[in-house]
C-alpha cells in the first residue's frame, strides 16, 4: 500500500506542476496574442475550464493526503484518544465510500458520453475526455481516504496493545 501511495504522490506532484505551468503559459500566450497581435484563441477558455477541473480534483486529492481540508472537530476533540481515532477512521471510511460512489456514477456518465460521440464546442475533443478526471481522481481521493482510515485505525490498534 505504501508503494502505491508513494507512486501516487510522484504522479500527482508532476501532474500538478505541469498542469499549472501549461495553464500559465497558455494564459500568457493568450494575453500577448490578444493585446499585441489583436488575435484571440477561441479554444483557450474551454481548455482553461477543463484544466481548472483537473487541478481542482488533483488538489482535492493532495489535500486529503496532507490533511489540509478543513474539519469540524469540536466534538471529536473533546473525546478520549481511542475514541477520536475510531471516529476519524470511520469518517475516512465513509468519505472513501462516498468518493468511490462518485467514481462509479461519473464513470457511467463517461461511458455514456463515449457512446454519444459528442465533442466539445471549440476544441472538438470527445467530451468523455473532459469528464474523465472526475472518476479517475474520485478513485484516487477514495484511496487516499482509505489510507488515512488505515492510519487512524492502526494508531488505535497500537494504543490498545500498550
Amino acid at each position: 500500500m505504501q508503494r502505491i501511495l508513494q507512486y501516487l504522490d510522484r504522479v500527482e506532484n508532476i501532474a500538478l506542476v505541469w498542469t499549472i505551468l501549461s495553464l500559465a503559459l497558455i494564459g500568457f500566450v493568450q494575453v500577448i496574442a490578444r493585446y499585441v497581435f489583436n488575435y484571440s484563441f477561441t479554444w483557450y477558455e474551454e481548455l482553461g475550464r477543463y484544466l481548472g477541473v483537473f487541478i481542482a480534483f488533483l488538489g482535492a486529492s493532495i489535500g486529503v493526503k496532507t490533511g489540509s481540508h478543513f474539519t469540524m472537530d469540536l466534538v471529536v476533540s473533546k473525546m478520549g484518544q481511542p475514541l477520536q481515532g475510531l471516529v476519524k477512521g470511520l469518517t475516512n471510511i465513509l468519505s472513501a465510500l462516498f468518493f468511490f460512489t462518485v467514481a462509479w456514477y461519473s464513470w457511467k456518465i463517461v461511458l455514456r458520453m463515449h457512446g454519444y460521440e459528442t465533442t466539445s464546442p471549440t476544441m472538438e475533443i470527445p467530451m468523455y475526455i473532459a469528464y474523465l478526471p472526475i472518476p479517475v481522481f474520485s478513485i484516487v481521493i477514495g484511496i487516499r481516504f482509505v489510507a488515512k482510515a488505515v492510519e487512524f485505525l492502526r494508531g488505535l490498534n497500537q494504543e490498545a496493545i500498550r
